[in-house]
């Protein structure tokens, strides 16, 4: 296992040289390797140490009121505000999102998007799914300083009103927004992971 923690150690010195250099592939590799290494010093220390009979399998639950659809990669524009109802903070800050929008051929897909899907409430200001982007427009938005961000799409069921989401949500999730789908009428969660 001695020989797993060293290859974790230079995995980790690799992957802080390619944040310090901006090596975005060799970040990805190293990330991966990372997992890979972790898993198999896991697996080797469990192998070992744990006999068969100590391991508890928990049993699963099986969550009736939502299901996960998937996650999907969306650029988002950080917000450097806490109250954004408070102050004008947010009024200076959806000008800028506009104005960035504009200028890198974003606004029609960033629009599209967003009127095929009302919003009903969340924390998130500024974002638009990629795969809805030209690749131009990708690289103009992160020069502008948007992020990448991974977000989870979670569908809750029909009979679930607004009011009840925007509890579960508050409780559940830090970044959100809940939306309706519009076509189908269905709630879903649009979770953030940063």
């Amino acid at each position: 296992m001695n020989y797993g923690i060293q290859d974790l150690r230079e995995a980790v010195f690799r992957l802080e040289k390619a944040l310090t250099d901006v090596e975005a592939e060799e970040v990805d590799l190293c990330v991966r390797l990372i997992k890979n290494i972790a898993t198999q010093i896991k697996s080797e220390f469990w192998a070992e140490h744990v006999e068969a009979e100590e391991i508890v399998i928990q049993p699963v639950q099986h969550k009736k009121d939502f299901r996960f659809i998937n996650t999907i990669e969306f650029l988002y524009k950080p917000m450097f505000f806490s109250e954004a109802f408070e102050t004008n903070e947010i009024e200076y800050y959806s000008r800028e999102r506009t104005e960035e929008l504009v200028e890198s051929g974003a606004i029609d897909a960033h629009n599209n998007f967003w009127q095929m899907h009302e919003t009903i409430f969340g924390n998130v200001y500024g974002s638009v799914p990629m795969e809805l982007l030209e690749k131009e427009s990708v690289g103009k938005l992160i020069r502008c300083g948007w992020k990448k961000v991974g977000v989870d799409i979670i569908e809750y069921h029909k009979d679930y009103d607004a009011g009840a989401l925007r509890k579960i949500a508050a409780e559940k999730y830090r970044h959100y927004i809940i939306v309706r789908e519009l076509q189908t009428k269905s709630f879903l969660v649009l979770r953030y992971n940063f």
